[in-house]
């Protein structure tokens, strides 16, 4: 047995997630908040070699720099330079000579980030010992793994990766989060050009080819079994962007639109249309100067297309988009989540969201939550606990704008109402049971 548990304290994040520190084991749920990207998967599953054992599956799929990347919950801290190894045990298929990338990234302290390839070329599972070098920082939030690496690698395979250790700094403070996520666009399949949405599934949608920058995260931010995700940015670190291979024609559609919460110190940020008409060139909408700032609130962004095609945007060649920190300057820091990134035909009107609010009181509570609804019916309250497990559903015969929730049976603590409402429409709010 390679597996030794090491039980430790640590903070709650959102939805009961607890921190992820080193080492890696697989053996929390914590531990299985990665984030894949260029096309590769990363998931925790049953060790093939040992069934009472679980380890990270990594496939890749041959693009250049496919991987994974998990936020760390406490820091790795590489500054000690006598003690900035990483270490973890890593399986392949076969001894065919195959190339990595460990790579740390979010510092502050030092070098913002730090990357090295390994190989491997042992069928098998084997010890991988990587020593990061002198003068780095003692901050790196982010562990990124790519899988088979490197420009015009065009391997895949599937490896699984256990007990990823190394040497923890302090507990990271915890961001800012919504209490649920972004409304959900209802609009015509036919109508959108979908650059970020990953709850409808429409069918015209950006043809990513690569990432750049750093993104801090991909949450699922509703605690229900329904997955809504929203991209997450820490503009103290960096702004972060999505490319293809080739522009793509969007001048069919006439608005751009997108939701945006911002946690309480962000003063804005910049929303980048990038064409390559003959020349790549980008194209800003700067949220606090071309629109207000608005904290802690899912936020709808709207505007023609032409308020970018009149700063020179080439809507017959959209090449790349990004988000990036207020004129590109870290020191306009903070933590800001986006969603539902959309061009469309048409502009979206409040039917076109979910823009049902919702007043709910008293919260905290001690017996009872009164919920209510300022524009449409309630049909279903439905509880859930931090670990995203229902508690409680509560039915609504003939529909109501205000209802009751009894609290008494439950425990003290956080709990999120998925509230269901005429239309198919549904919100998720954070309740407090004293």
């Amino acid at each position: 047995m390679r597996k030794i548990t090491l039980l430790s304290l640590a903070f709650l994040l959102p939805f009961g997630i607890m921190a992820q520190e080193l080492p890696l084991d697989f053996e929390v749920p914590e531990d299985n908040n990665w984030s894949s990207f260029n096309g590769a998967s990363a998931t925790v599953v049953t060790d093939p070699t040992d069934a009472a054992n679980q380890v990270l599956e990594l496939t890749s799929n041959g693009a250049d720099f496919d991987g994974a990347s998990i936020n760390m919950g406490t820091y790795i801290d590489l500054s000690d330079d006598s003690s900035n190894t990483i270490t973890m045990e890593f399986w392949t298929p076969d001894a065919t000579t195959r190339t990595h990338l460990l790579k740390l990234e979010g510092a502050t302290n030092g070098p913002a980030a730090t990357e090295l390839f390994f190989d491997t070329s042992t069928s098998g599972w084997q010890t991988i010992s990587i020593d990061f070098g002198p003068g780095l920082a003692d901050d790196y939030t982010i562990l990124t793994l790519f899988a088979d690496s490197g420009v015009g690698n065009t391997a895949t395979g599937t490896y699984y990766i256990d007990d990823i250790d190394g040497p923890n700094g302090a507990v990271i403070p915890q961001d800012p989060e919504p209490a649920g996520p972004a409304p959900v666009p209802n609009v015509p399949d036919s109508e959108v050009y979908s650059i970020y949405n990953d709850t409808n599934g429409f069918s015209t949608s950006f043809p990513v080819a690569y990432t750049f920058g750093t993104l801090s995260g991909e949450p699922d931010l509703d605690p229900s079994a329904t997955e809504n995700k929203a991209l997450k940015f820490n503009f103290g670190v960096a702004g972060w962007g999505q490319g293809e291979g080739g522009p793509d024609d969007v001048s069919a559609y006439d608005f751009v639109s997108f939701d945006y919460w911002a946690g309480p110190s962000v003063v804005g940020f910049d929303f980048v249309l990038i064409s390559n008409d003959g020349g790549v060139t980008e194209h800003k909408l700067q949220v606090s100067i071309d629109e207000p700032i608005v904290n802690g609130a899912w936020t709808k962004i709207q505007v023609p297309m032409s308020f970018f095609t009149n700063l020179g945007f080439a809507d017959t060649a959209l090449f790349q988009w990004k988000v990036s920190p207020l004129n590109d300057s870290v020191d306009n820091s903070g933590i800001v989540y986006i969603d539902n990134v959309l061009l469309t035909q048409n502009q979206l009107s409040n039917e076109n969201f979910e823009e049902v609010s919702f007043n709910v009181y008293p919260n905290p509570a001690v017996n009872a939550w009164n919920i209510q609804t300022n524009n449409a019916n309630i049909i279903s309250v439905d509880i859930f606990n931090t670990l995203g497990r229902l508690v409680k559903s509560v039915e609504v015969n003939n529909s109501e704008a205000r209802v009751e929730v009894e609290a008494n049976e439950l425990s003290s603590g956080i709990y999120f109402a998925r509230i269901n409402t005429q239309g198919d429409n549904a919100q998720t709010i954070k309740l407090i049971k004293q």
